[in-house]
């Protein structure tokens, strides 16, 4: 009896289930359909009509808050400022973990704003304090000041106004000083140049900066002139060198050597030299002026640094290693102990070498350089036939540093795979990049339900989310520079497995890679392709390179010439087609090498020709290091690095 009574219990629950499912299924399809609608309406002006249809969507559903956001804006777009209060309101109250939550407190700020009540104040103080690096607590700056300035206007004792209006102040200059170019950068100025009370000249300084980041270099010159030269110097220098007042930008420049040169940021003092080193036909001769008058200037490594760079190939090793002697903790130090580092290696120190490197890594562990010494202490060691300890090198690059140049040539080394890799390629779709499951799950129905709109708002700061909506929205090139940026700035690197890696490394264009590709490699022709134009079919070089592959049109006319085609350069297919007869043609010439085909096609043939005939060097490696053009010698790790990195993700 008590068995049957179970077995019933089960079928029950099994059928509790089923129908409760169902019902879940019948109801998600049904708000989703109600979304949709409100969305059209929206979007046609229809505000009424939405407003109904997005207050249909059920409370448990995932696009829920998404709804109720967009009722409040229909409440807005209808003019009913207590319906759009209310809404946002309880959509804080209800989701105040929700990501939508410092957009709706921001707009409820604003309309409280703008009907004049005081307690928008809270409001923005809110957002300073709980969200202060998004563009909301910036805005909020601004209107917090604003209210300052306006309760200060309508104040009768002079002692409340006087108060009022530096607080405003301080407000736009805060807002100033962290969006000098924002869109409420000019306003703030205009508000703090009618307020009557006179700025200090650190602020005329902030102000100074946001004319100059605008380009109104003549408009930031009027405050610089207004500021303390000891603190300001390197700035206005730069300032004089865009307007062309060169001389009077030498003059600021050697004033500031001479006696202030520990007084402003380190970047704008070296960019103030720069300007100075570049009116000069001869720039080694003006860099050991500027040394020999400036000795105790704070720039003096930087100098240094830019000697060794113009100094010929006997004298600059000596200055890099004076450089790294004198100034052992400058930003410049790891460089110059790398390249003593390397010159020991060409000249087969390799005991000398390995001690360099042994204290490059101890102290610069961080560095762009790193990657370089680990790789090059791996082979030091693999020619001195110790595999253990060089493998252990080889490992060490691949796990620290697993998207760099040197991260593959690691591999290659460990894999005795030489150069290239595998050919096979496994195309991955580029789906929106958020770990939480629940998250992207209504993302992407927002997305299928063509609400873009709301996406790009809610993640505003996001730039792989930003990346994602400008691939999906057909720019690929503004897609790829933000993924770039946002994972250069992400530390430790995920794994390649990560779909973010695909924002960064594309597949765009792929088909016709594939189709064309002949002999070649496509992932290393994506490579070229990523490097050369990021993806923009139409983007022309200032020496007249055409399209995806950067062609030349002489040369794609000659190409097309040989082979019975036309050229059309902006076409996408027809560039791809004559770049990979190209660069198949720079292979052959070069002796099949694949690495030698990537210098000619930056470098040009005759130039690669020249260096393999008289360059001194053991292997491609050691030649790459030694390239004379640095422009081609960092492109041909660049287009190797991407290389690298489209082989993990898609092989």
């Amino acid at each position: 009896m008590k068995e049957k009574i179970l077995i019933l219990c089960v079928v029950l629950c099994t059928a509790l289930y089923g129908i409760c499912a169902t019902v879940s299924k019948l109801s998600e399809t049904k708000d989703y359909e109600q979304y949709s609608q409100g969305l059209k309406l929206y979007k046609s002006k229809d505000f009424k009509a939405a407003y109904h249809h997005f207050g249909n969507i059920s409370l448990l559903s995932p696009i829920k808050t998404p709804a109720m956001f967009r009722r409040a804006r229909c409440s807005e777009q209808l003019g009913d400022i207590r319906g759009a209060e209310k809404n946002y309101s309880k959509l804080l109250f209800m989701y105040p973990y929700s990501e939508l939550y410092v957009v709706s407190e921001y707009n409820l700020a604003m309309i409280k704003y703008q009907s004049n009540d005081k307690s928008a104040k809270k409001h923005f103080l809110h957002i300073i304090k709980y969200y202060p690096d998004t563009d909301y607590a910036l805005a909020s700056e601004y209107y917090l000041a604003s209210m300052d300035l306006s309760s200060a206007n309508k104040s009768h004792f002079y002692g409340r106004r006087m108060r009022l209006k530096r607080k405003a102040i301080s407000h736009f200059i805060k807002y100033i000083k962290l969006s000098p170019d924002g869109r409420f950068a000019q306003p703030s100025i205009d508000n703090i140049n009618q307020s009557g009370i006179v700025i200090s000249y650190d602020d005329n300084l902030v102000i100074a900066d946001s004319y100059y980041k605008r380009n109104l270099y003549a408009k930031a010159a009027e405050y610089y002139k207004h500021t303390l030269i000891k603190n300001s110097w390197a700035k206005y220098a730069k300032n004089e060198f865009k307007r062309g007042s060169n001389q009077f930008a030498k003059s600021l420049t050697e004033t500031g050597l001479k006696s202030y040169s520990e007084n402003v940021d380190r970047q704008d003092m070296y960019d103030a030299v720069d300007g100075y080193i570049n009116l000069s036909d001869n720039k080694l001769f003006t860099i050991n002026y500027l040394l020999k008058k400036y000795p105790q200037a704070e720039c003096t490594d930087y100098l240094l640094f830019l000697k060794a760079q113009y100094s010929n190939e006997n004298n600059k090793y000596s200055v890099y290693s004076e450089l790294y002697n004198k100034y052992p903790n400058s930003n410049f130090s790891a460089e110059a102990l790398y390249k003593v580092f390397l010159s020991n290696i060409f000249k087969k120190d390799y005991e000398n070498a390995l001690r360099l490197g042994q204290k490059h890594y101890s102290q610069f562990k961080t560095s762009d350089t790193t990657p370089a010494v680990l790789f090059w202490m791996g082979k030091i060691y693999e020619k001195q036939r110790n595999y253990p300890l060089a493998k252990s090198y080889y490992k060490n690059v691949i796990a620290k540093y697993p998207d760099s140049y040197y991260s593959y040539r690691a591999y290659s080394k460990l894999n005795n795979k030489d150069w290239f890799i595998d050919k096979t390629v496994k195309s991955k779709p580029i789906i929106f990049p958020c770990e939480d499951k629940k998250e992207r799950e209504m993302i992407s129905k927002l997305i299928e339900l063509g609400d873009y709109d709301f996406v790009e708002e809610l993640y505003k700061d996001n730039k792989f989310v930003q990346s994602w909506i400008a691939y999906k929205q057909g720019k690929p090139v503004y897609s790829v520079i933000l993924a770039q940026e946002a994972m250069k700035d992400t530390f430790p690197k995920p794994d390649f497995t990560d779909v973010r890696w695909r924002l960064v490394y594309p597949l765009n264009y792929y088909s016709y890679v594939d189709k064309y590709k002949g002999e070649l490699d496509p992932l290393l022709i994506m490579s070229v392709i990523r490097e050369e134009s990021h993806f923009s079919p139409d983007i022309k070089s200032p020496v007249g390179a055409v399209g995806l592959m950067q062609l030349m049109p002489a040369t794609a006319q000659e190409i097309a010439n040989a082979n019975s085609l036309s050229v059309h350069l902006t076409n996408p297919q027809n560039n791809i087609h004559l770049g990979c007869l190209y660069f198949s043609k720079m292979k052959k010439s070069l002796r099949n090498n694949d690495a030698y085909a990537v210098m000619a096609y930056n470098g040009g043939w005759h130039s690669v020709n020249r260096w393999i005939n008289t360059l001194s060097y053991d292997d491609t490696d050691e030649f790459i290091e030694k390239i004379p053009y640095p422009e081609t010698q960092m492109y041909v790790k660049k287009v190797l690095r991407s290389f690298w990195s489209y082989s993990n993700i898609y092989n």
